[in-house]
């Protein structure tokens, strides 16, 4: 097999806050306060190819955008390890780490707040491939009026501020400035969830023309399955900082295995004319700062057992290329077939769903 373009080992990201002083005095006075930590990305290891579009899907909460930050090397890694095309990011110095820095761009989903109200289109676009040395600084005006062209739009518009445009505008902005830099890999955090039904279209079909035209692989972070089914070669489902399930985009949506899968596709809003009764996941998301043993699922899950409340499950291959983290050895089983051992093939093959 070939090396991926960018790999993730086992990496985990977690946020501390130590006690002030205050905190502190009442510790030793026999107060029961420790140390805040927020597991946001707990052991999460993927891999992506050149050209490949992969999805991260998952509730608000899940660590899906940290991740991708720290894939993109916005923040490190308090454990585990990236690589980038083969070579731990951590070992990159000199012109290859920052060849590294430029090929990994991200984009993310609100424009207005990654965009400075005082700087120019021309300045947004233009000042990292003129500081890098990819353009020179008279031919930095045709560059940026070329790329402007390229994400649709004016070139007039180019001694414009941020607040003059709309935000598909603006998300068209910050696609220009990501490009501007000829990367290789884009990191896309929600970068159309704030836009009109109609502008997401013609933003994520921008994004598949830039596909073909430059070469580029994606990684897709987002709440919207409708979006991930479109765009995304394969998926990859987090719950709680962990990943549970990721299989091809055509395997998940036809056959989801974990019950979280399961629960999130049977909400998935249809135009199917039959009846359906909609229920939500029952229960809260667990806080980070305390999450649960073993299966982090397992308050929410209704087939939780024993061994779900204790013993964390590793993701296994369940079929060819389709890895789930759950207890159940759900692959054995057919639809046909179901068993009290098995009862989350309840959900999947259940009339509600999709």
């Amino acid at each position: 097999m070939s090396t991926p373009l960018i790999e993730a080992r086992q990496v985990s990201r977690r946020f501390s806050r130590g006690l002030d002083a205050a905190e502190r005095l009442a510790r030793w006075l026999g107060a029961p306060l420790d140390e805040q930590v927020v597991h946001a990305v707990d052991e999460v290891s993927l891999s992506v190819a050149a050209g490949e579009v992969l999805g991260l899907v998952g509730e608000s909460g899940c660590g899906k955008s940290t991740l991708g930050r720290v894939l993109a090397g916005i923040m490190p890694a308090s454990a585990g390890e990236v690589r980038w095309q083969g070579e731990p990011i951590t070992s990159l110095s000199g012109d290859a780490h920052k060849a590294m820095r430029l090929a990994i761009q991200m984009i993310f989903q609100d424009p207005m707040s990654t965009l400075n109200p005082r700087m120019r289109v021309l300045d947004l676009i233009g000042e990292a491939p003129r500081v890098h040395g990819l353009v020179s600084a008279a031919q930095t005006r045709d560059y940026v009026a070329s790329l402007m062209q390229r994400v649709g739009l004016d070139p007039s518009y180019i001694d414009r501020y941020p607040h003059q445009f709309s935000g598909g505008q603006r998300q068209r902005i910050g696609i220009a400035r990501a490009l501007a830099v000829h990367p290789r890999l884009l990191i896309c955090d929600e970068s159309v969830a704030a836009l009109d039904v109609s502008i997401q279209a013609q933003i994520l079909n921008l994004f598949m023309e830039l596909k073909q035209s430059e070469a580029l692989t994606y990684i897709f972070i987002s709440h919207d399955l409708g979006v991930i089914k479109h765009m995304c070669d394969r998926v990859l489902v987090m719950y709680l900082g962990r990943v549970v399930e990721t299989a091809s985009t055509e395997t998940l949506f036809a056959r989801p295995l974990h019950p979280y899968t399961q629960a999130l596709l049977r909400e998935q809003p249809s135009l199917q004319l039959r009846a359906q009764d909609f229920t939500p996941i029952q229960g809260e998301i667990p806080s980070p700062l305390n999450p649960p043993a073993g299966c982090h699922f397992h308050p929410r899950c209704p087939y939780a057992e024993a061994r779900c409340r204790s013993e964390r499950p590793q993701l296994r291959e369940a079929d060819s290329g389709h890895h789930i983290a759950c207890h159940f050895d759900i692959s054995v089983y057919t639809p046909a077939a179901p068993t009290a051992l098995n009862p989350a093939w309840n959900l999947a093959t259940s009339g509600d769903h999709p």
